[in-house]
């Protein structure tokens, strides 16, 4: 490959936090490159919530009509008993976009990588590489080289690292040792709902605690899907891969004792095909810059779903990284102030997270309504007019 990017951004990992930053930058008129190791593009089989915090982001992109063609939002969101299934708490949906700005989406995360995969290559269609898989980087005052394991190099004026939890760029820079296993095991499937009784997905979008268990699921792809993931406590793990897969009796069996809806949804998973991965995290990094490289999104803060916020925060991360840099140059000093904003935001979001576990892990009751675990102050977030400092 040849040396010709030295004004372009360099962005280690296709997944959403770096192809947000992509579009981002680009939409700003600054060249870009994504270097992404697999060989084709694709996201994991499983589905995502966007709060207004991050639709308004992507809506800011000009993704709106895009985005719209395949999101779900919900009318109302139950809390349900783990044990009989009945209703115990229910909301009508706020008016999320009379609220705060913004509408919250439900869908499934291949169609929003899709989304973004074609918006980015609209744009420049050799944007994205595929079967470039980051080794080491050499930077100095004005540049900075990203390396290859095919052994090419690519120049540039910025490097950012969004190659996840296992980052590449985040261990050459500060090598902060493995991630530590949180306690919690995730299974995740998708259910045809034309497999279930009719009317058993009642709300669209509901969830359920048990003692040590927790159990989610919505209505994805115009509502022909439902998506569903579950949590359970265990002490151990060994895999920490986000393909193992798994079988419909060991998730019935890590959910012993719940309701008949939630049995249907698992037994009638398409293809039987189960997935299940640990929860793996470490501490808040203290810092994401150094010189002219940083990290973005789960590479930065990775963080337990338990508030939802995981690619909301990437998200969050990639409009302001890209804000920062057209306002500021493409220099060190941009990046510096990219930190300055997101890292506090992301770091509490993390903490924050990691603390609703202690409420999630518990039997429901009426009082516990969805509506109480839908945070205003991330919501009504603004990272697109946010101050830079």
């Amino acid at each position: 490959m040849a040396n010709e990017e030295n004004g372009a951004i360099l962005i280690i990992g296709a997944g959403l936090g770096g192809l947000v930053a992509a579009l981002a930058l680009q939409r700003r008129g600054i060249p870009v490159r994504v270097f992404e190791k697999a060989s084709e593009l694709g996201e994991v089989g499983a589905g995502i919530s966007l709060a207004p915090n991050a639709s308004r982001v992507l809506i800011a992109l000009g993704l709106r009509g895009a985005m719209e063609a395949v999101v779900n939002s919900p009318d109302a969101m139950g809390r349900k008993d783990w044990q009989t299934g009945a209703l115990i708490a229910l909301d009508d949906a706020p008016a999320y976009e009379a609220t705060y700005g913004a509408p919250y989406w439900q869908l499934h995360r291949a169609d929003l990588h899709d989304v973004l995969v074609r918006a980015v290559r609209a744009n420049d269609p050799d944007a994205i590489a595929l079967n470039k898989d980051f080794v080491s980087f050499a930077a100095d005052e004005g540049r900075v080289e990203a390396r290859f394991v095919d052994g090419t190099t690519v120049q540039g004026a910025v490097l950012i690292g969004c190659d996840g939890l296992k980052s590449v760029l985040r261990d050459l820079l500060w090598n902060p040792g493995p991630p530590h296993y949180l306690g919690y095991v995730a299974y995740r499937g998708l259910t045809p709902v034309d497999s279930l009784p009719g009317g058993l997905v009642t709300p669209a979008s509901a969830n359920g605690h048990g003692p040590g268990t927790h159990f989610t699921r919505y209505l994805i792809r115009q509502g022909s899907i439902v998506n569903y993931v579950g949590f359970a406590r265990r002490d151990d793990w060994v895999d920490d891969g986000w393909h193992v897969t798994a079988t419909i009796d060991e998730v019935l069996k890590s959910f012993d004792g719940w309701n008949d809806e939630m049995r249907l949804i698992v037994e009638n998973t398409a293809e039987g095909r189960c997935h299940k991965w640990g929860m793996f995290g470490r501490a808040p990094m203290p810092q994401w810059t150094q010189g002219r490289v940083a990290l973005l999104g789960d590479a930065a803060h990775a963080m337990l779903p338990f508030l939802g916020q995981g690619a909301s925060m990437a998200i969050e991360d990639g409009i302001v990284l890209a804000r920062a840099l057209a306002e500021h140059g493409l220099t060190a000093d941009a990046l510096t102030r990219y930190e300055a904003v997101r890292r506090p935001r992301a770091n509490a979001i993390a903490e924050r997270s990691s603390a609703r576990a202690e409420t999630v892990f518990r039997p429901s009751d009426a009082a516990d309504t969805m509506r109480k675990g839908l945070p205003p102050d991330i919501f009504g977030y603004d990272a697109v007019t946010v101050p830079l400092s």
